[in-house]
């Protein structure tokens, strides 16, 4: 069976790796729920909470905001995504910038349909796939072929 030249290989990521594109982030982002996150300066822990993932953004205007057990996520404020797993077996993602890390861990569901979530209950209408995030995705890879024309 013939191999495919390394630089044609599509990278394939299970539990442990560095995920540098912007669309495979924002589609790891997106699908997270309830999380714990813990804010970590030069890998010192800053602020930690727990809240629902809101939004996913990916674009040069919007900032990442946390409040009120809400994260509403701008994906292109981050170098990259580590993902990770602790000895327990538990996955957690890290967003890295250069001194500031924001580490995603999900809340593990354990089964409890009670569980109140704020996208039933105060954002009716909330759809986390509206176009408009995909269409402010915009690669930089493109500009050196416009330069030559």
């Amino acid at each position: 069976m013939p191999y495919l030249e390394p630089d044609h290989q599509i990278p394939c990521i299970i539990e442990n790796g560095i995920v540098y594109g912007v669309k495979d982030i924002f589609r790891i982002m997106r699908d997270l729920g309830h999380v714990h996150y813990c804010e970590l300066i030069n890998g010192d822990p800053l602020a930690h909470g727990e809240g629902y993932i809101m939004s996913v953004v990916a674009n040069h205007q919007s900032a990442t905001v946390i409040a009120n057990q809400r994260l509403y996520l701008n994906v292109c404020g981050f170098d990259y995504l580590r993902i990770g797993t602790e000895q327990d077996g538990q996955v957690h993602f890290d967003l890295v910038h250069p001194y500031r890390t924001l580490r995603l861990t999900p809340v593990p569901d354990n089964g409890n349909e009670e569980a109140i979530d704020p996208k039933s209950q105060r954002y009716e209408e909330y759809d986390p796939f509206e176009p408009e995030d995909f269409a402010e995705i915009q690669l930089d890879d493109d500009d050196d072929m416009m330069d030559g024309d």
